[in-house]
């Protein structure tokens, strides 16, 4: 027996909706995949919701040398830098308690808060005095203190004793670098003179010769009859003989 017409109608309906909300799913399926897919290709041709951190500004090292320690600190700051102090150095060119050098030079380009350290000016030392001393006394002195010992040909001073430094260049408290030379002049004594003759002359007058070159007199009295009185009748050292100042003379003469 057939179907009733009614029956076909009714399972072609059944069929027909089952088709259409199968092929409407499949449809919305692709179509967000499709719409997904242009999205990210979108996102990523042209750059969308994709931001660069910001870079960070460099920072611009500033010349330091001549400032104060506290003037130097105020600049690094202001630049964005690090101000590390090092060691001090003594300078003869640079103002004690400033900036000698600075270990990043001046205008380069470095990171924000980057370290730059410096070097402090000290004062130079003083050469200590050494006038007085014997050189080995004075090269010990000065080598001491850090500084070095070179002695020029003697030369005769009458007040300075033999071996012992008149003078010294540069002078005592002069400031100067470690390291350097201290020139020092070294007493040979007293130059010899030639002895004069002062025999003939009266006393007074002989000793006034001899005091002037140096010399000491002495003074042996005799008794001869017959012989001009207070005057010099012999002298030793011998007229013209080389006698250190300070050498004494001996004198005879009548009285």
């Amino acid at each position: 027996m057939g179907l009733a017409y009614e029956d076909w109608d009714d399972r072609y309906r059944r069929g027909s909706d089952g088709m259409h909300g199968s092929t409407v799913f499949l449809i919305a399926f692709f179509t967000s995949v499709l719409t997904a897919a242009g999205t990210v290709y979108a996102i990523d041709r042209f750059n969308i919701l994709h931001h660069e951190a910001p870079a960070v500004a460099d920072a611009i090292v500033p010349d330091l040398r001549g400032f104060a320690e506290a003037d130097a600190r105020a600049n690094a700051q202001a630049s964005h830098i690090t101000l590390l102090v090092g060691p001090h150095e003594a300078s003869a060119d640079a103002k004690p308690g400033t900036i000698l050098r600075q270990s990043v030079p001046a205008g380069q380009h470095v990171p924000r808060e980057h370290p730059v350290s410096v070097v402090l000016a000290d004062e130079l030392p003083k050469v200590p005095s050494v006038t007085g001393l014997s050189v080995v006394d004075a090269t010990k002195h000065l080598e001491e203190k850090g500084y070095k010992l070179q002695a020029s040909a003697p030369v005769a001073n009458a007040t300075v004793p033999e071996g012992q430094i008149i003078s010294q260049t540069p002078p005592a408290e002069t400031p100067t670098e470690k390291g350097k030379t201290i020139t020092v002049q070294v007493s040979a004594g007293a130059a010899e003179v030639a002895m004069p003759k002062v025999m003939g002359l009266s006393v007074k007058n002989a000793q006034t010769e001899l005091e002037k070159l140096g010399l000491e007199s002495e003074v042996r009295w005799v008794s001869m009859a017959e012989t001009p009185t207070f005057v010099v009748l012999n002298q030793k050292p011998k007229p013209a003989e080389k006698v250190k100042p300070g050498t004494k003379v001996e004198l005879t003469a009548n009285h």
